[in-house]
Order: structure tokens, then sequence, then C-alpha cells
């Protein structure tokens, strides 16, 4: 039995989906774990399955009741360590936040794909598959529809921000995307496109209001930000010609389902807190896209 464990938010399962696909690709009898995780009732977002998001999502899943340690905490990673030579059930962790490309090689007969995965490069191969595979529904709301009109018809820049306090508050993301990184991206974009069009997608419209003076922009503030449609301002930074994103994996697939081939992405260089070796150094940002 192979498995990829599925947890966390919307966009950092999507990136677990993206692994998933990657090794069905190659052949092997994958399967989706969405039965160990419980979602933290404080995040709602992390109640909303793939298959809720996207109609061409339909994993293999995988039975209950088999690598109950997949979800423990950090600190338990070394009996997820021992269990393969002493069980037979291998957990295999992420490693670290870079590619590595042998990682597909680590594949056992009994074991469990552990991390986010959060590197282009291992579904690259398969983008065209991933793409289609997280095609979005039709928007329904009138205001949606109307925006996303007129950011396919302008020189449209959509700029995210994640300034909420549960995310500013996590020493991760500690120092990261200050206000110069935004000065210096709408200076790019300014050099770059013909009168540009901003669109602010926040999950702190306050912050946007106290920091961002100085330019035009429309501040998109009315979908939600958590529950099951938590989705669409995903859904609407994809339609928009060119991205500003945050350290956010949820921008980031906001820009990369943008299917323009015009396009440019502007990302943060620095995406985790520098003062955690862990998370860094790391490929979180594609080759291409634009670091600030």
């Amino acid at each position: 039995m192979i498995v990829v464990s599925a947890c966390a938010g919307l966009a950092n399962q999507m990136f677990q989906y993206a692994f998933y696909l990657a090794l069905k690709d190659k052949g092997l009898p994958v399967l989706w774990d969405q039965s160990n995780y419980i979602p933290n009732s404080a995040a709602l977002c992390e109640t909303v399955r793939l298959q809720d998001v996207f109609p061409n999502v339909k994993p293999d899943l995988m039975p209950e009741g088999h690598f109950k340690m997949a979800y423990w905490k950090r600190r338990w990673s070394f009996l997820k360590r021992l269990s393969g030579p002493l069980t037979g059930n291998w957990y295999l962790l992420q490693r670290d936040f870079m590619y590595h490309e042998d990682e597909f090689d680590r594949v056992r007969r009994n074991c469990i794909y552990i991390g986010t995965w959060q590197n282009e490069k291992y579904f690259r191969k398969i983008s065209g598959l991933v793409r289609s595979t997280f095609a979005f529904k039709e928007l329904t709301s009138e205001r949606n529809i109307a925006l996303a009109q007129a950011m396919s018809a302008g020189n449209s820049v959509t700029i995210h921000v994640r300034k909420a306090p549960d995310y500013t508050g996590e020493l991760l993301f500690q120092g990261t995307c200050p206000d110069d990184y935004y000065t210096r991206a709408l200076d790019y974009v300014r050099a770059h496109v013909k009168d540009p069009v901003f669109y602010v997608f926040a999950d702190n419209p306050e912050w946007v209001r106290e920091h961002f003076a100085g330019f035009d922009y429309q501040l998109v503030d009315w979908n939600p930000v958590r529950g099951r449609e938590n989705y669409l301002d995903m859904q609407l930074m994809s339609c928009a010609k060119y991205n500003i994103i945050s350290n956010s994996t949820y921008s980031w697939w906001g820009a990369w389902l943008n299917p323009n081939p015009e396009k440019f992405v502007i990302a943060p260089a620095v995406w985790f807190n520098p003062a955690m070796p862990f998370y860094n150094p790391n490929e979180v940002v594609p080759e291409g896209w634009i670091k600030l």
C-alpha cells in the first residue's frame, strides 16, 4: 500500500494531491489518505476537502485504519522512523523544502508520504494534468463574475496580502513580506505594464487600508476566507493578467493556475522566517518567477 497524506489547508492539500498525481503518473498504485487527519476546529478552511472545490479531483481513497501515526506531532518523528524496520509501515517524512530527485525512489511496499511537497518540480512533468484537475467550478455570484470579466479585459494585477493575526503570529512567517516588498513589486509592475489596474485580496483588509497608500486599487473583501467557499479569491486571482503574491501557498496556486501566457508573477524572495534553518533554503518559488 502506497499512500500520500492529506492535511492542512486547501492550498497545501493541492500540493499534496499534485504529488499524489505525480506518483500515479509513474504507474504506482497510490492511495489518498483523508481518514487520519483531524482538522483544527479553529481553522474552518481546513475542513474543506479538495473534492468539495474541484470536480475533477477523484482520488483513490485509503481504507481507514492504516498509518495511524501519520499526523502525530513532529516530536514523535523518531517513532515514525523506527516504524519501518519494526512494523513494516514506512513513514516517509519530507526532508526539507528543496526538490529531491530521488524522492520517488524512496517508495516502499507499505508506505505513506508525509509532507507538503511545496515544489513545482515534483509535478512539472504533468503540469497539464494538474491544471485540468484543479479546474474551478463556474462562478455563480454576479459580483465575482463581473470582477473576473473586468480582470480579463484590462491589464489587471492582483496583489495578495496574508497578514491575519493567526498567520503573522506564527514564528515561521515572522519578518516576511514587509511593506517594502510590496513597494518594490509595484515599482516593477509600473515599469513593465502599461496602465495597470490593481486588485487586492487579503485575509486582513484592515492591514491593507493602513499600509497601502499612494496608488489606486480595488479591495476584494466580500468573499469568505474560511469555509466551503474559501477558494473564490484563489479562483479570481487566477483570472488576472499578472500576479503579486505573498508567502502563501494560497496565492501561489492562484498565480500558478493563471493561464495567461504573457503573465509574470512576483513573489517574495524570503518565504519563511530566515531564523528557522529547517525551512531554509527552500525552492517554493518556481523558476521563472520574479523574486523580490
